[in-house]
C-alpha cells in the first residue's frame, strides 16, 4: 500500500500529462516554494504557490501538455520526502509549431525533491533538476520560438 506522500508525489507528476491547474493547485501548501536547479542554466525563480501557478499557465500557453514518467520512487520516512527521477517529453500545441514536427521532439530527464507538510497530503517545497544539456540547447529555444509563433497568430 502507498504512502500519502507518495501518492501526492505521483498526483504531481501526473498534472504534467495536460498541465493540470487544479490538480497541480491542490497539491501544493500556502507556502509552498519551488527551485529549479542547477543554477548555471539560469532557470527562472524561485516560485511562490502563486507564480508557480503562472508558470505554469505560461506553459499552458505553447503547450498541450509535458508528461512526465517516473522512472523511480525513492522514499524517505524520517524527512518526509520523496525523490522521483523521471524522463519527459514536451507536447507543443499544433499552432505553436512552425517546420517539421521532427523539429519539435523534445526529451529530458530529471530529478524532482519533494518536502512534504505532516500529513504528507501537500508539497512545501520541490527542488527540481533540469535536465541541464537539453534544456539549454532545446528546451529555452523550443519554447522561446513556440511562444514568438503564437504572438505572430496574435498580432495579425
Amino acid at each position: 500500500m502507498s504512502s500519502t506522500r507518495l501518492v501526492t508525489a505521483q498526483k504531481y507528476i501526473a498534472h504534467f500529462a495536460n498541465l493540470d491547474k487544479a490538480l497541480l493547485a491542490s497539491l501544493l501548501s500556502e507556502g509552498y516554494t519551488h527551485e529549479f536547479a542547477p543554477t548555471s542554466l539560469h532557470p527562472p525563480g524561485p516560485f511562490t504557490k502563486t507564480s508557480f501557478l503562472a508558470h505554469g499557465a505560461s506553459l499552458r500557453e505553447i503547450m498541450d501538455g509535458f508528461p512526465v514518467t517516473a522512472k523511480e520512487y525513492f522514499e524517505c520516512e524520517t524527512s518526509n520526502r520523496v525523490v522521483v527521477w523521471a524522463t519527459s517529453e514536451a507536447q507543443f500545441k499544433e499552432e505553436a509549431m512552425d517546420g517539421d514536427e521532427a523539429e519539435w521532439e523534445y526529451k529530458g530527464e530529471y530529478v524532482f525533491m519533494f518536502w512534504m507538510d505532516e500529513s504528507g497530503e501537500t508539497i512545501e517545497r520541490t527542488v527540481e533538476f533540469l535536465d541541464s544539456a537539453a534544456t539549454k540547447e532545446r528546451l529555452f529555444g523550443l519554447m522561446a520560438r513556440a511562444k514568438a509563433n503564437l504572438g505572430k497568430i496574435t498580432d495579425s
